[in-house]
């Protein structure tokens, strides 16, 4: 498993609704985003293998999560958002209900016991970063949310519409601060194509409005990851969207789990056309085993007339997953 950490040298956007909603922005990139623009990109390298790999890409990617210097962050197991709390707790309930993330020294505890988090345990950053107590970061934010206004334009043509403003987000990350992913890869040549990719797209920016400056980033393989439990016992926790494969179904497939799920949407970039909808586990879902998933053509149907779609579309649904070290 390797990974690597985006420094960002621009904001970003990444709207994971899909609806033109730019009021928002993500603060993390989730797995099918990440994973289409590094296909997107690595077919301007190698044009003439870029439906194969859009179909069938040749790694498996975790979804890109918060960072801080040495601190990784990880997305709070779903199975721990319920807790069980005394009457004299219950004030603390909505602050508990925030927090997002988890250092990565907390999770196993959280993740293998079913623990509740203790407000007293642990320092919160932003109200949804959680750290052992006595490591919080010298800094009020890891990040900043700013919003601009601007002019809506047609998609089919690029002309402004008049009179129709909206707010644009974007995400500034802390100098020591961004994002990390984690990979798995089939062989040395596809880790050597696949940083090709990403060094490209860190030069070209991920997410919206990448021509005005945004979503440009540095990376570099980290070499300080923690281990993590494996998946052959006990819980696993997906660290990717997913959407699961015919083989992942059995009668008693979501016994025992703890999920959120997701509707991801979008447009087909520079065409102006949306891709189908498709309903995904988020991460931090739990499961008895690990899913597969897999990767759906999203290819509209619907064009309007005497317009198609120029390539065949897909969003990557496989699953990627750590245990949790419990037993079951």
């Amino acid at each position: 498993m390797d990974c690597y950490k985006l420094k960002f040298t621009a904001p970003f956007h990444v709207d994971s609704r899909g609806n033109n909603f730019y009021d928002e922005s993500e603060v993390f990139i989730h797995s099918d985003t990440l994973s289409a623009a590094i296909v997107s990109t690595w077919a301007l390298l190698e044009p003439n293998a870029a439906t194969e790999r859009a179909a069938s890409p040749p790694f498996l990617l975790s979804s890109a999560f918060p960072y801080f210097r040495r601190t990784y962050f990880l997305p709070r197991p779903l199975g721990s958002t319920a807790p069980a709390l005394s009457d004299e707790n219950l004030r603390s309930y909505k602050r508990l209900k925030k927090i997002q993330w988890l250092a990565s020294e907390l999770w196993p505890a959280v993740a293998a016991d079913g623990w509740q988090i203790k407000l007293d345990d642990v320092d919160v950053v932003q109200s949804t970063l959680a750290l052992p107590k006595g490591t919080c970061p010298q800094t009020e934010k890891l990040w900043a949310q700013e919003g601009r206004p601007r002019l809506a334009t047609d998609r089919a043509n690029g002309a402004p519409l008049e009179g129709q403003l909206f707010n644009f987000e974007r995400v500034h990350f802390d100098t020591e601060a961004g994002l990390y992913f984690l990979a798995h890869f089939g062989d040395d040549n596809d880790r050597k194509g696949f940083e090709g990719a990403l060094s490209l797209l860190g030069d070209s920016g991920i997410g919206a409005d990448r021509s005005n400056g945004n979503g440009f980033f540095h990376w570099q393989k980290a070499d300080d990851f923690p281990e993590l439990p494996a998946t052959d016992t006990g819980l696993v926790t997906a660290l990717s969207l997913i959407n699961p494969a015919p083989e992942d179904f059995s009668d008693t497939w979501l016994e025992g789990s703890s999920y959120n799920i997701t509707s991801r949407g979008g447009w087909i970039a520079h065409h102006g056309l949306r891709r189908l909808r498709l309903r995904m586990f988020t991460e931090g879902s739990q499961f008895r085993r690990s899913l597969a998933g897999q990767v759906v053509e999203v290819t509209p149907t619907n064009f309007p007339e005497g317009r198609t779609s120029p390539y065949p579309i897909y969003r990557d649904g496989r699953g990627f997953f750590i245990g949790t070290g419990s037993v079951s």
